[in-house]
C-alpha cells in the first residue's frame, strides 16, 4: 500500500482504538466494536486496492485487514487501567505473529517479506516485557514507533 493508503489506515485504527475498553463497556459492544472493525478493514483493503489500482500488491493485501485489527489492538492497549503492560505486549506479540506468518505465506508465493517491520516488531516487543510502568510519555512514544512502523515499513 502507498503511504497515504497506510496513513488513512491508522487514522481509521487510532478512531476505533478510541472506543475500545472504555470502563463501562461490556465485553459484548467491544467484541462486536472490533468485529466490525475487522469487517471494515476488509472492505477498506479491497476499495484501496480497486481505487489506487494496486492489483499487482494483492498478495501483500491479504493479510492487511489483520494488521489493521492488530495496530488498533495495539493503539487501544495505551487506555486500559489495570494490567495495561500484559495486554500491550500481548497485543504486540499478535501483530509481529501476523507479520511473521503473513511474510512466511508471501515467502512461499516467491514475493520478499518485509524482514526490518517483523524486526521492529520483536524488538519492541521483547523491550516492553521489561518496562515495569508505563507513563505517558513512554505511551506517546510507543504509539509514534507504532505509527511509524505501520507508514514507513
Amino acid at each position: 500500500m502507498t503511504p497515504l493508503v497506510n496513513a488513512l489506515a491508522c487514522l481509521v485504527a487510532l478512531g476505533v482504538a478510541s472506543l475500545l475498553w472504555k470502563p463501562k463497556s461490556s465485553f459484548y459492544r467491544n467484541a462486536a466494536l472490533l468485529a466490525g472493525f475487522l469487517l471494515f478493514a476488509c472492505l477498506y483493503t479491497y476499495l484501496g486496492s480497486e481505487t489506487f489500482d494496486l492489483k499487482y500488491l494483492e498478495p501483500q493485501l491479504e493479510h492487511y485487514p489483520l494488521r489493521m485489527l492488530m495496530l488498533c489492538l495495539c493503539l487501544s492497549t495505551t487506555s486500559l487501567t489495570l494490567y495495561r503492560r500484559r495486554y500491550l505486549v500481548l497485543a504486540q506479540g499478535l501483530w509481529c505473529w501476523v507479520e511473521l506468518f503473513g511474510g512466511i505465506a508471501l515467502y512461499y508465493r516467491g514475493i520478499d517479506v518485509a524482514w526490518v517491520r517483523i524486526a521492529a516488531l520483536a524488538g519492541i516487543t521483547l523491550g516492553s516485557t521489561f518496562l515495569s510502568r508505563i507513563s505517558k510519555e513512554m505511551e506517546f512514544c510507543l504509539m509514534v514507533f507504532w505509527i511509524a512502523i505501520w507508514v514507513f515499513f
